[in-house]
């Protein structure tokens, strides 16, 4: 289930002058020549104080978490501690696709089958024998019988570049155990 997490590659904090210029750049058509100027002076004040610092304690977190990336733990707790309504407040909706079997549709049936769902999905992630989660750009090399007993083979440290190698992206699986 986890066997890329080792070798996943971190995200690379962007530098601040970089995140300034796509902020401002986001800016100008949205503003008319005085509200970007002051926007522009604002946005220099904070790059050359407070935005200085706090990119310097960002960049410190980072080095001391060296088994994740900087965003993680910030998109844990806005994402998966939040308590609020999923619909309003993360998502605009959710859909639900009628089954083939109207036997299904049954709203009682239909809760307990997600339930049902999702109870297998953690017995399975919590054994160990859940499939990785791989975004694969040629699936007729890399989502084969062949490749995930192969890959099985390389160290864990090492993995994502194995599938790397034939257009295979491992994802990030390391919040399901707070889902």
């Amino acid at each position: 289930t986890m066997h890329y997490q080792k070798s996943l590659p971190r995200l690379p904090i962007p530098k601040l002058e970089d995140t300034i210029r796509r902020y401002l750049s986001a800016q100008k058509p949205l503003l008319d020549d005085d509200k970007f100027r002051k926007t522009e002076q604002l946005a220099g004040n904070f790059e050359n104080g407070i935005g200085r610092e706090l990119q310097d304690h960002l960049v410190a977190k980072d080095k001391q978490n060296k088994h994740t990336s900087y965003i993680s733990g910030p998109w844990f707790d806005m994402y998966l501690q939040a308590r609020e309504p999923i619909i309003l407040n993360f998502n605009p909706f959710m859909a639900f696709s009628p089954d083939p079997k109207p036997e299904y549709n049954d709203q009682l049936v239909k809760a307990t089958n997600m339930t049902v769902a999702a109870l297998r999905f953690l017995k399975t992630l919590r054994a160990g024998i859940l499939e990785p989660e791989v975004f694969h750009l040629n699936p007729s090399k890399s989502d084969t019988p062949g490749f995930k007993k192969l890959i099985r083979f390389v160290p864990s440290s090492l993995s994502w570049f194995g599938a790397y190698m034939v257009n295979a992206y491992p994802l990030d699986m390391s919040q399901y155990f707070r889902l």
